[in-house]
């Protein structure tokens, strides 16, 4: 028993900083999926999943990259969220006015670094007047002590989930929104030109229609005047056998005896 609870004790293989890197980068390419509004019919169930996805191919991919001990899914978000608050931690140390006491902080490791980097001009690091970082873990009370001391109280699992619940509402309340928001003079422009089209497109299958139908008109009227031409010749040829037939009875009824003499020739 003791062996196993010192086998589940063992701590994890320390972070690089390239991990850092890869991982703060993999994140931001994924950033519109994993944290902003997914809109479509039928997607509110989905979301979660689909963030999850997102997840595991980061961590498919760190752990193809780099040698180390495999990274799982929530060491994975763990790690995100834990560069996260402490360089927001130490970015707003450096914009408060320094009144004395207490340690300076530490400086920023390269993961933090990479991560203010790819987050400058975002909402949620430099902040908006009079608006609500929904990105911010939960606050239990309203100093910077008090809130980082009810951080290590939870486990940054259950603030990662906190996290990603709030991402999930903020994109529900943006699709609610997007839905009431009116039509603006460039989408009616739109719909504008793309009923021309329509009409245009309609304009030209009649004419192609029409076309088609005096097409086969003309060959129509082409296979009736060939069935004429045909019929006449019939008759033409007819008419010459009669001829030819009359010419020989002359023949015979005239020159009997010549043509005894020519039936009694041999053949050749």
């Amino acid at each position: 028993m003791e062996t196993e609870e010192k086998k589940q004790r063992v701590r994890a293989q320390n972070w690089t900083a390239e991990e850092e890197i890869a991982l703060i980068e993999n994140v931001k390419e994924r950033s519109l999926t994993l944290f902003g509004p997914i809109k479509g019919s039928g997607m509110k169930g989905k979301i979660k999943d689909i963030r999850e996805k997102e997840w595991s191919c980061i961590a498919d991919r760190l752990n193809s990259m780099f040698d180390t001990k495999r990274r799982g899914l929530d060491e994975i978000k763990k790690k995100y969220y834990n560069i996260k608050s402490r360089s927001k931690e130490k970015l707003d140390g450096v914009k408060r006015p320094k009144t004395g006491g207490g340690p300076p902080l530490p400086p920023l490791t390269l993961g933090e670094e990479t991560f203010l980097r790819l987050s400058d001009g975002e909402p949620n690091i430099h902040g908006l007047e009079g608006g609500v970082d929904t990105d911010a873990p939960v606050q239990c009370q309203s100093s910077s002590t008090a809130e980082m001391s009810c951080l290590s109280e939870q486990s940054t699992s259950e603030v990662a989930e906190k996290l990603e619940n709030l991402d999930e509402e903020n994109a529900k309340a943006v699709e609610e929104i997007s839905i009431h928001v009116p039509e603006h003079s460039g989408c009616k422009k739109k719909k504008h030109n793309k009923k021309e089209k329509e009409s245009q497109r309609r304009c030209l299958e009649e004419l192609e229609r029409e076309n088609i139908t005096l097409d086969n008109q003309r060959l129509q009227d082409e296979i009736a005047k060939i069935r004429v031409e045909r019929e006449v010749l019939v008759l033409k040829k007819e008419v010459l056998t009669l001829q030819k037939q009359k010419l020989v009875f002359e023949i015979q009824t005239s020159f009997p005896c010549l043509v005894e003499q020519l039936s009694s020739l041999p053949e050749c």
